[in-house]
């Protein structure tokens, strides 16, 4: 089980990392923005969760086979995010629980779509969401730090390569998904 719930939640983690990175070089302390990034991370996939579980339980195949089709639409807007120059963060404000508020919003929406194919897979929604939650925290707090340490180029750089790296992941579980349905013999996530 625990293999299962790291296989989404560290592709999150590299999104996570990707944007706090970017954080740091605006020289923002980490503390609100990974509270605030715990608590739309972990809340936003509860909605695909539950209703990837609904809809896993009736429809099993074809439910986890959209999941992994959704998750490789994820991958494909990771990936155009990372490979373009606009920088989502330098509207992203914390000075206010309103502003905070609309970043974590803004931020989660990749965890959103990334619920459904979890609750298709079977995940144990309270141990997911509480992983989540821990790898949104640890990961923002720790990005941000990385981030104000690294100029600007190498900054940028590091934020790509972790965004690339989720989009990558995420289309390789999208895959995966997909596959095991599809080929007899392939163990399941």
């Amino acid at each position: 089980m625990l293999l299962r719930i790291a296989a989404f939640v560290i592709p999150l983690g590299f999104d996570t990392f990707a944007i706090s990175v970017l954080l740091g070089l605006a020289v923002i302390r980490p503390l609100r923005p990974a509270l605030t990034f715990a608590f739309f991370e972990a809340a936003m996939p509860l909605i695909g969760l539950m209703l990837g579980g609904v809809v896993g339980v009736h429809f099993e195949t074809p439910a986890v086979i959209l999941g992994g089709v959704v998750l490789l639409g994820v991958a494909m807007h990771m990936a155009k995010e990372a490979l373009e120059d606009n920088y989502e963060t330098s509207e992203l404000s914390f000075t206010t629980m309103r502003t905070a508020a609309i970043a974590g919003f803004g931020i989660s929406m990749d965890e959103l779509a990334i619920g459904f194919p979890m609750g298709t897979s079977g995940l144990p929604v309270p141990e997911t969401i509480g992983a989540i939650a821990v790898q949104a925290f640890s990961v923002t707090y720790v990005g941000i730090l990385v981030g104000a340490r690294l100029g600007a180029t190498l900054g940028r750089r590091t934020s790509r390569l972790a965004g690339l790296v989720a989009a990558g992941a995420f289309g390789v579980l999208g895959l995966y998904l997909i596959a095991q349905r599809l080929v007899p013999g392939l163990p399941a996530i």
